[in-house]
C-alpha cells in the first residue's frame, strides 16, 4: 500500500516579519468549496436521523409541487388570455400613443433603484439571479404572441438604467466625507420626488386625467403614496401619542400652586333646579367665580401654572392622536374607501384617485404610528435622560437620539404593513369605479373566448404581486442587516 505523502510543516515567518493569523470565519472561507458545501449540508440538511427524514420529505414535497407547476405553466395552461390583453392588464385605458411616457417613468424609477442600491447596499448574486428571472419572465410575456418588439426594447433599456445607476453610485467612496453626505441627500431627495415626477410625466400634456390611470400602473401609483404618506403621517402621530412621556417636564420640588377657580361642590345648598343643581348654588358659585377672575393675578397665575405642567399643551395632543389611531384602526379599509367615494369628495374635492391616495395614507399612518410607538417604548428611559443630561432639549433628544433608534427597531413591522397595503390596492376595484391589475384581469376573463381561462389570469396576477412583495422583502432584509436590526 502506497504511503500518503507527508505534508511539510508551514514555513516559519522570516525574522522581523509578524505572523498573520486570520480570524476563524476567514480561515473557513479559504477552504475548498466542496469541503464547505459538505459541511453546510451536514449542518443544515442532515444533522440527525430525524433531520434527514424531514429534509427528504420536504424535498419530495417541493419536487411534487415543482413538477405540477412546470406541467401547468408549459403544457396545460393557455396563456392567450394574458398575451391578448397585455395592454389592458398593464395600463388599461391609457392612450397607446403616449406609451413612451410609461416607459420613460419605468426607466427613471429603475435608475433610481439602482442608485439607491449603489448608495446604501450592494447587488449580490441572489439579486442578479432575481433580476434575470424576473426580466426573463417579463420579456417572455412581452415578446410572446407576435407583440411589437419596442416594448421588450424599452424594458431592456430600463434594466440597463438600473445597472447604470448602480454602477455610478457604487464607485463613489463610502466614507464620512462631505461628498458622501451630499450623495446620500441627493439620492434620497430623488427617491422622494420620483413619484411626483412620474405623475407629472404621465399626466401633463398627455390629455389623460388621474382617474384614467388603471391596470398595473394604478397599483404602482397608489401603493407608494400609501406607504410614504403613511410613514409621514405615522411619525407625528406616534410622537404625539407619546408626547406626555417624551416631552413632560422633569420633576421639580413641590411648591405651592396658585389657587384655581372655586369648586361648585361647596355651594350646593337649597332646592333643586332643572339642571339638577340648587338655585342658590348657581348664584353663589357665579359670584365667587367672578370675584376670583377679577383679581389681578389669580386667573393669570393659575393659567400659567397649568401650561407649565403641560396639562393644556401635551395631554390634549396625546388624546387627539390616540383617538385618531383608534378610530382609523377600528374600521376596515373597505369602509374608508366608501368614505373616499361618498364623503371625501365634498370635503377636499379632487379626482377619485387623489381621494383614494389620501385614504390610503391616512389608513396606513395609523398602523405605522403604532409600530413606531412600540419602537419608542422599547428604548430604555436612560437614552432620553442621557440626552437631556448633556444639554439637549426634549425635541432635540427625540429627533437625534430616540426617534432614529425607534425607526430602526420598527423596520420589520413597517415593511410588513407596506407589503400589506401593496396587496390591499386590489380593494379599490371592489367598490370604486377604478380598475387596477386584478380588476382588469376580471375584465379580461369576462370576454367570452377567455372565460375558461380564469385560473391562468389569476395565477398571473398572483405572480406579479408576489414578485413586487418579494422585492420589498429583500430590500427590507438588506436594510435590517445594514442597520444591525436585532443585534446588540
Amino acid at each position: 500500500m502506497a504511503e500518503m505523502p507527508v505534508q511539510p510543516p508551514p514555513a516559519a515567518p522570516a525574522p522581523g516579519q509578524q505572523k498573520i493569523v486570520l480570524p476563524p470565519h476567514r480561515q473557513r472561507a479559504h477552504r475548498p468549496w466542496r469541503v464547505r458545501a459538505r459541511e453546510w449540508a451536514h449542518r443544515n440538511l442532515f444533522p440527525s436521523p430525524v433531520g434527514t427524514a424531514m429534509t427528504l420529505a420536504a424535498a419530495a414535497l417541493i419536487a411534487l409541487i415543482g413538477a405540477g407547476a412546470i406541467w401547468f405553466v408549459f403544457f396545460d395552461a393557455d396563456w392567450e388570455v394574458i398575451t391578448a390583453n397585455r395592454w389592458l392588464l398593464f395600463a388599461g385605458g391609457y392612450d397607446r400613443e403616449e406609451a413612451w411616457r410609461l416607459w420613460f417613468c419605468m426607466a427613471l424609477v429603475f435608475a433610481l433603484i439602482g442608485a439607491a442600491y449603489g448608495t446604501w447596499s450592494n447587488l449580490g448574486r441572489r439579486d442578479h439571479l432575481f433580476i434575470a428571472l424576473a426580466g426573463g419572465f417579463v420579456i417572455f410575456l412581452m415578446a410572446h404572441g407576435g407583440a411589437a418588439p419596442w416594448s421588450s426594447i424599452w424594458f431592456l433599456v430600463s434594466v440597463a438604467a438600473l445597472y447604470g445607476g448602480y454602477a455610478i453610485t457604487a464607485r463613489l467612496p463610502r466614507d464620512d466625507s462631505r461628498g458622501r453626505q451630499m450623495q446620500v441627500r441627493i439620492v434620497g431627495a430623488l427617491l422622494a420626488l420620483s413619484l411626483p415626477i412620474a405623475l407629472m410625466v404621465l399626466l401633463i400634456g398627455s390629455g389623460t386625467r388621474a382617474d384614467d390611470l388603471d391596470g398595473f400602473v394604478l397599483n404602482l401609483v397608489l401603493a407608494p403614496v400609501g406607504i410614504v404618506g403613511g410613514l409621514l403621517v405615522g411619525i407625528p402621530l406616534a410622537l404625539g401619542r407619546m408626547s406626555s412621556q417624551l416631552w413632560a417636564a422633569p420633576p421639580r420640588q413641590r411648591r405651592e400652586e396658585p389657587a384655581g377657580p372655586p369648586s361648585i361642590g361647596g355651594y350646593i345648598r337649597g332646592g333643586r333646579t332643572a339642571l339638577g343643581l340648587p338655585r342658590m348654588a348657581i348664584r353663589a358659585y357665579v359670584l365667587s367665580l367672578v370675584r376670583w377672575a377679577i383679581r389681578r393675578d389669580g386667573a393669570r397665575e393659575w393659567l400659567g401654572s397649568v401650561l407649565r405642567r403641560g396639562a393644556l399643551g401635551i395631554k390634549p395632543i396625546s388624546w387627539t392622536c390616540t383617538a385618531y389611531i383608534e378610530i382609523i384602526r377600528g374600521a376596515p379599509l373597505l369602509g374608508w374607501l366608501f368614505v373616499a367615494l361618498f364623503i371625501l369628495g365634498d370635503v377636499i374635492g379632487g379626482s377619485l384617485v387623489v381621494r383614494v391616495m389620501v385614504i390610503l395614507a391616512v389608513f396606513t399612518g395609523a398602523y405605522m404610528a403604532e409600530y413606531i410607538r412600540g419602537g419608542l417604548q422599547a428604548l430604555p428611559r436612560g437614552q432620553h435622560e442621557a440626552a437631556r443630561a448633556v444639554g439637549l432639549t426634549p425635541m432635540q433628544a427625540t429627533r437625534l437620539i430616540t426617534l432614529p433608534q425607534a425607526l430602526r427597531i420598527s423596520i420589520p413591522p413597517m415593511v410588513g404593513q407596506a407589503i400589506s397595503i401593496w396587496k390591499d390596492t386590489t380593494l379599490v376595484t371592489v367598490i370604486l369605479p377604478l380598475r387596477e391589475l386584478k380588476g382588469n384581469a376580471d375584465s379580461a376573463i369576462a370576454q367570452l373566448e377567455f372565460t375558461p381561462d380564469r385560473i391562468e389570469a389569476y395565477v398571473f396576477v398572483a405572480v406579479v404581486f408576489w414578485m413586487v412583495s418579494f422585492m420589498m422583502s429583500r430590500i427590507s432584509q438588506r436594510t435590517e442587516r445594514a442597520l444591525g436590526v436585532g443585534e446588540r
